[in-house]
């Protein structure tokens, strides 16, 4: 009878799909940004207390999981909080920048919907073997990769100056890519060491566009190809797969990227 337990837990255990947890959240998230948004002059506290509330309700959520019975390390939700709560956070801040008036009720909107995929899909991504896992991955690097975008192009446009830019990207480039990375590298020491690679390399980055023409949603759009190109050589090279059919795709993405990157910046020049 013991050894049937766990497979009863994970039988009992209510599915993200099918729990209140989800929606909820979702809907004091929508409400706390449009709080946000709305009051003039801003409150930052406003969006830092949505931010954690959110941390902390997927903390809740994961935990709702059936292999979570299986878990003895209290923290073992920790890498999984990280996008949610970032994705929350570089959500607030970007469409305070870039959004006014009535275009802000879409924007919640969005931002809401895309924090619902992240959360189902992070519940989801749990079960390494679970049918539904190569498109929770999927939805989760899209949610990374504008997480990331928006925090790359809000420390243009807020003007921050190029030390703590630089260390700030860094460390929200090491953040991100503890998630890109999760699925490759199992062992989460190694996995920190990857990513802190990968978060010097976005520093250094920043600390480069300080001697180049490239100004808000432009330089974002560069930094966010640089995360995108450096953090998927590293997972192939984890995966074992770091082939030249590999490196020629990513050298492909990467000169596409620059190009569209130098044409925006040449029509921004001539208007």
């Amino acid at each position: 009878m013991q050894a049937e337990e766990p497979f009863e837990a994970l039988e009992a255990a209510p599915s993200a799909f099918r729990s209140a947890r989800v929606p909820l959240l979702v809907v004091v998230f929508a409400v706390g940004l449009m709080l946000f948004l709305a009051v003039e002059p801003t409150k930052p506290w406003i969006l830092l207390v949505v931010t954690g509330i959110v941390a902390l309700g997927a903390d809740g959520i994961m935990r709702e999981h059936p292999l979570a019975a299986r878990e003895t390390d209290v923290a073992w939700t920790a890498p999984l909080l990280f996008l949610p709560t970032l994705l929350a956070l570089g959500a607030g801040l970007f469409l305070e920048d870039a959004l006014t008036g009535y275009w802000v009720l879409p924007g919640v909107l969005v931002a809401a919907l895309i924090l619902a995929g992240v959360l189902y899909a992070q519940h989801t991504s749990i079960d390494t073997q679970g049918a539904l896992y190569p498109a929770a991955r999927f939805v989760l690097n899209l949610g990374t990769y504008l997480a990331g975008f928006a925090f790359y192009a809000v420390v243009y446009t807020f003007d921050v100056s190029l030390v703590p830019a630089a260390l700030t990207v860094g460390l929200i480039s090491v953040l991100l890519a503890v998630e890109v990375l999760r699925e490759a590298e199992a062992d989460p020491v190694r996995a920190l060491v990857y990513a802190g690679a990968i978060g010097v390399v976005i520093a250094e980055a920043r600390w480069a566009l300080y001697f180049l023409p490239l100004e808000s949603y432009l330089a974002g759009v560069f930094l966010l190809l640089a995360f995108y190109v450096s953090s998927g050589l590293v997972q192939h090279h984890l995966n074992g797969d770091l082939r030249r059919p590999v490196i020629g795709e990513f050298v492909a993405i990467s000169s596409l990227g620059v190009l569209i990157v130098a044409l925006g910046r040449i029509f921004e020049a001539g208007t």
